[in-house]
């Protein structure tokens, strides 16, 4: 624990169990602040996100055995989302894995279980290995594709004297782009008739190359998920987060050259099997093997997003583009446009709530967002000017997510708003956290959209004509349940006592539940 606190770890999430107890004694000396989770998950998912609101790896201390496959469902979305995070889990005494033995929590191969969705996943012998294995998780963290990476601490180990001062060691740096590639890159961008400008998460951090390179080229700009708020939704170029929508689909199909940045652009932003795109991919990406994908590239540039933009953006600066900055803004609105006239009823239903909860948010406001329908909806409804600031996690896509997240938010920078929205269906999975929650006395208000149904696979089974079983679960007291967990809670009977609801919790001593119902009267205008 301080050779972590060397890379400027300050806090671990987690829970602590018989083969982590000496691990503790080292969070003591340390300083380090334990927040303590109700389940291994919420651990995991309260680290993941804890990187992303403060740019630092999360850190998440857990058990072996079932505190890792309970912790797995974060450990695998954050592999999904590319986000750094050190799991530390116990382990067996050395003397007995593999024997069968049946020792507490034992799992045959642990290193195993989580090698599929981390980087790497490594079984400690030693205590002398340990200063090795972080510096190459952090060597993972900082100069490459993030993504978790998962250390097995056996309880015979852990108490081992260390003699050696532990310290830190420097990462290496991030990849650096070929300037050939850069060039050709500018050369058919400028050539371009209808350019397009695609952003996932990896282009965090580019926004002042991004809005140079779109306006100079006149390419609307398009985000998944990860990449919302990168380029404000108000900027004349922005699609926003509409790719779930199908004229902005279309544009995208439409598009003679499209420059993709930082992004796998997984099924579960856009709910199709592949995004139709005809024109030439200029790919930027720190993964070479994204690079090659389905979507592969006409110019793939491998490197870090914010360096490359840089010198896409200089390079262009000396070329004359085909297409102007305003047949891109007419191209966006169009497309917004022909988006607006196509929404659903409950999409407008759904649109109505983010509308009331824009109003009453600052731009800042972090949004967790859980795997429902009113989320799905806010991806393209609730506009963003920040990145940093939406947050879905549409490619692993796991229920239950959005409350432990935001607690993660909260703790990482408890200067900024924070709302969890979740159905009443995910709400569930993880409820039991509203208690961590109020032990940290968050003022973290809790949207729960309850329709007394898992509604999208509801209307899938009514569509193939399948009888509904096990997707109309009975909805329990959920303001009794959240004042039971120490929180504050409320249903609102109307728009302004939703907005004032909200700005009630966001200054609130502890968590404050708020359920909206799918068929409030005062919704159904």
């Amino acid at each position: 624990m301080k050779l972590l606190s060397a890379y400027e770890v300050d806090t671990v999430f987690g829970m602590a169990g018989t083969m982590t107890v000496e691990l503790y004694r080292g969070i003591a000396l340390s300083g380090i602040r334990h927040v303590q989770c109700r389940n291994e998950q919420g651990a995991s998912l309260m680290a993941d996100v804890y990187a992303r609101a403060t740019g630092k790896p999360g850190v998440c201390t857990i058990i072996a055995g079932p505190g890792v496959t309970n912790a797995a469902t974060g450990i695998a979305q954050a592999y999904c989302d590319s986000q750094p995070l050190l799991v530390l889990s116990g382990a067996c005494a050395t003397r007995t894995q593999g024997k069968g033995w049946g020792a507490i929590h034992e799992l045959n191969d642990q290193a195993a279980v989580t090698a599929g969705f981390t980087a790497f996943s490594a079984m400690v012998r030693y205590p002398e290995e340990l200063p090795e294995l972080i510096a190459r998780a952090y060597a993972v963290f900082r100069g490459s594709r993030p993504r978790p990476v998962h250390l097995s601490l056996p309880r015979d180990v852990l108490p081992e004297t260390v003699e050696a001062d532990w310290k830190s060691r420097r990462a290496p740096s991030l990849p650096m782009p070929d300037p050939a590639a850069i060039g050709e890159a500018a050369d058919r961008l400028a050539q371009a008739k209808r350019p397009l400008i695609l952003v996932g998460g990896g282009a965090v951090g580019t926004r002042k190359a991004l809005t140079e390179i779109a306006e100079r080229i006149g390419a609307p700009v398009l985000s998944t998920n990860a990449g919302k708020g990168i380029l404000p939704q108000s900027h004349p170029l922005s699609l926003g987060c509409s790719i779930l929508q199908e004229a902005s689909q279309q544009a995208l199909a439409n598009a003679d050259v499209v420059l993709l940045v930082g992004s796998e652009v997984a099924a579960g932003d856009h709910f199709l099997p592949k995004l139709e795109i005809s024109g030439d991919i200029i790919r930027i990406d720190i993964d070479p093997t994204e690079l090659t994908s389905m979507y592969s590239a006409a110019v793939p540039i491998q490197a870090d997003a914010r360096a490359a933009m840089l010198a896409l953006s200089s390079a262009l600066s000396s070329r004359k583009p085909a297409a102007q900055r305003s047949e891109g803004e007419h191209r966006v609105r169009d497309a917004l446009a022909r988006n607006a006239a196509k929404m659903t009823d409950l999409e407008k239903l759904h649109a109505r709530v983010w509308k009331i909860l824009r109003s009453v948010l600052p731009t800042d406001a972090i949004v967790m967002g859980d795997a429902t329908q009113i989320v799905y909806t806010g991806c393209f409804a609730m506009p963003m000017e920040m990145e940093r600031c939406w947050y879905y996690s549409g490619n692993y896509c796991s229920l239950g997510v959005a409350l432990p997240m935001a607690i993660g938010a909260k703790i990482g920078a408890p200067h900024r708003p924070v709302i969890a929205v979740a159905g009443d269906g995910g709400i569930m999975f993880t409820i039991n956290e509203l208690a961590t929650a109020a032990e940290e006395r968050l003022a973290l208000p809790v949207i729960v959209w309850n329709n007394d149904a898992l509604n999208a696979i509801v209307e899938q089974m009514d569509q193939r004509q399948i009888p509904r079983i096990g997707v109309e679960p009975k909805s329990p007291d959920f303001l009794g349940l959240a004042q039971s967990l120490g929180c504050r809670a409320t249903r609102p009977a109307s728009a302004e006592h939703l907005a004032q609801s909200v700005r009630d919790a966001l200054v609130a001593d502890r968590p404050t539940l708020i359920e909206v119902r799918q068929d409030s009267p005062w919704l159904q205008v």
